[in-house]
């Protein structure tokens, strides 16, 4: 045994101490209780997203104009802002769009300050063009769909749709879109022999429509009392608008327009329409934020359609679908079950081979370590999805491998005559480098992971952060608790299993020695020699 192997001398302190090894077993579950209390469930790893964008909105321009009055005007100032990595412009009727994708590594901060500056450095846009609109692209996680349909009008499906999104909104959740609901305009009919009458024309009337539609600050009155001024006169609905004036005559006679228009409300023609069965339906996706837990927010959006379903017409159908949560939940228990088939055989084979207290000690490992693991992820900040969950299952065995190998070393020590205390100390210490190079070998085998780019990057390097996490607490587990356990656990030395004599026996008739143990076996590989 090496005095000088700092390792060692704890390995020393937790074997000889009453106290250490069950202390800290203790304080790992604690812990790991308490970091799994905060971590958040979720479908995929949390993807930071380095994108900036700024959109224009020009009315009655072009596709085409568009792009050279404003995306062309735009593009030079943005495309060799610091840390850019890619710059994508859209241009559509009435609108366009430049994308600025930025580095990983990117101060999105200063990166919006940046944009902000160079966007007032243009001065060449049209006039008639809105103020250009900056912001940053957030991550939402989608949660679950639902699909509302029925045998009523458009915009009665669409008024219980709002109505479902807002109640959905008051509970908590952060994020609902709906989906097949055409955008409601306002059209004016207007008919041309009023315009003549009238001797109007129809820009007249698109001037007081105009002003009778807007809402904006008009200053500040300062005096004893400073007020702010804002200038509202906000009509939305068709009556509304039906009731501008557009000409007053010199007898006094006020025109309006509805008497010279046929003003009503219908549905944008080019938008989508929901259909489902042939009857009108709106598609509602529900979101979670960046801080969000997916299972609470499937607990919420659940709760909320099964307490607002008897008070809708029965005929409306209200279908949940493509449910991430539940997919969550699945793999959590295929996580359950083999960390409990895993138990179960790890206890059948050690009791074989060994005796039934050292299966007990190495399959407590099991859970112990898990609970460390949960402590290590949430310290890194990692996530409990559908990734680091396949990693925990893949690294399972992992986890009972060190803890095999230390309790085995431990078993013949003591039969060769060595105490309770000595034992454990010289099966711990002895595996000590072979299973801490395994222990390295394994990791190097998963950080080429990390060398992986873009999107597929940041969803793949959830398996070696928790790949990281289970070598760790197993490292912890099998040196520093299992041989305080195997120090107390061993009652007077008991003869070798049926199935161990005979392999002893076997080995004996071939003259073969015992070699080095190898790391993910329960009993000694023999070499002749």
């Amino acid at each position: 045994m090496d005095d000088h192997n700092p390792m060692a001398g704890l390995i020393r302190v937790f074997v000889r101490h009453p106290t250490a090894a069950n202390l800290l077993m203790v304080v790992m579950i604690l812990l790991g209780v308490f970091g799994m209390m905060r971590l958040n469930t979720q479908f995929f790893p949390t993807i930071e997203i380095p994108i900036i964008r700024v959109s224009v909105i020009w009315p009655g321009a072009s596709a085409g104009d568009v792009e050279i009055n404003i995306l062309d005007s735009l593009e030079p100032e943005l495309r060799f802002l610091d840390g850019v990595d890619e710059v994508t412009s859209i241009a559509r009727d009435g609108s366009g769009v430049i994308s600025l994708e930025f580095n990983d590594d990117a101060n999105m901060q200063k990166a919006l300050s940046d944009v902000q500056q160079a966007v007032n450095r243009v001065t060449t846009l049209p006039i008639d063009a809105r103020t250009p609109v900056i912001s940053q692209a957030a991550f939402y996680d989608r949660v679950a769909r639902l699909g509302i349909a029925g045998p009523f009008s458009e915009a009665t499906v669409k008024s219980y749709a709002k109505k479902i999104r807002d109640g959905l909104l008051a509970r908590g959740i952060d994020r609902v879109t709906l989906s097949g609901a055409r955008k409601e305009e306002i059209w004016i009919n207007i008919r041309e022999v009023e315009l003549r009458r009238l001797n109007i024309g129809e820009n007249d009337i698109i001037e007081a429509i105009r002003r009778n539609i807007r809402d904006e600050p008009s200053g500040t009155l300062k005096g004893a009392v400073e007020m702010q001024l804002r200038l509202s006169s906000n009509r939305k609905t068709a009556e509304e608008i039906g009731e501008i004036e557009v000409k007053s005559t010199a007898s006094g006679e006020k025109i309006f327009l509805k008497d010279i228009a046929r003003v009503e409300a219908k549905f944008d023609r080019t938008g989508n329409i929901g259909l489902f069965r042939g009857k009108p339906a709106v598609e509602l996706t529900v979101y979670r934020s960046l801080s969000s837990d997916t299972l609470k927010t499937m607990k919420l959006f659940e709760d909320y359609i099964a307490e607002i379903k008897p008070t809708l017409p029965p005929n409306l159908d209200v279908l949940a679908y493509d449910i991430r949560g539940k997919f969550v939940k699945q793999r959590l228990g295929i996580l359950v079950n083999n960390g409990l088939q895993g138990l179960v055989l790890v206890l059948i084979i050690l009791f074989l081979f060994l005796n039934a207290r050292i299966a007990f000690w190495v399959a407590l490992g099991i859970p112990v370590a898990l609970m460390a693991t949960l402590l290590v992820m949430w310290l890194s900040g990692q996530t409990i999805n559908m990734v680091s969950m396949f990693a925990l299952i893949m690294m399972i065995g992992i986890i009972v491998d060190d803890a095999i190998v230390v309790g085995e070393h431990t078993a013949a020590r003591q039969e060769m005559g060595d105490s309770r205390p000595i034992a454990a100390e010289r099966g711990a210490t002895r595996m000590l480098l072979p299973v801490l190079a395994a222990t390295l070998t394994t990791q190097a085998a998963f950080m080429p992971i990390f060398l992986i780019r873009d999107r597929i990057g940041d969803i793949m390097s959830a398996v070696p952060l928790v790949v990281t996490a289970v070598l760790i607490a197993s490292i912890v587990e099998c040196f520093l608790i299992l041989p305080g356990h195997l120090r107390h656990g061993f009652g007077k030395p008991k003869p070798p299993g049926r199935i161990r004599r005979r392999v002893r026996k076997w080995a004996i008739a071939g003259r073969l020695q015992p070699s080095v143990v190898r790391r993910g076996c329960c009993c000694r590989f023999w070499q002749r020699p």
